[in-house]
């Protein structure tokens, strides 16, 4: 039988979920540069500039002459830190309740 210890923080669940939607916000927009979406398309141009707002801090990291790989490696790893943020915030969190 379970303890009445092992339940849940829904705090927790609400930052997993929020750098989760973050990181997909950003590979769609990556998905989007490599398929050579319209970047005329509203919901394109919508996603890119948050995707863009997201990872202002790792847009230039890389300079490589091919663009797409250039996209992959700045917004590739702007979505890993984002999803290692969020896990590492709440395993410690899952960690501290305990």
């Amino acid at each position: 039988m379970p303890y009445a210890g092992t339940r849940s923080n829904p705090v927790l669940h609400i930052i997993a979920a929020v750098f989760g939607l973050i990181a997909l916000i950003i590979l769609l927009h990556l998905a989007f540069v490599l398929l050579e979406a319209n970047p005329g398309n509203p919901l394109v141009n919508f996603i890119g500039d948050l995707a863009n707002w997201f990872s202002w801090l790792f847009r230039d990291m890389f300079t490589v002459e091919d663009d797409k790989a250039r996209a992959v490696a700045n917004y590739g790893l702007a979505a890993l830190v984002y999803l290692a943020i969020g896990g590492i915030i709440t395993g410690a969190g899952r960690r501290f309740r305990r």
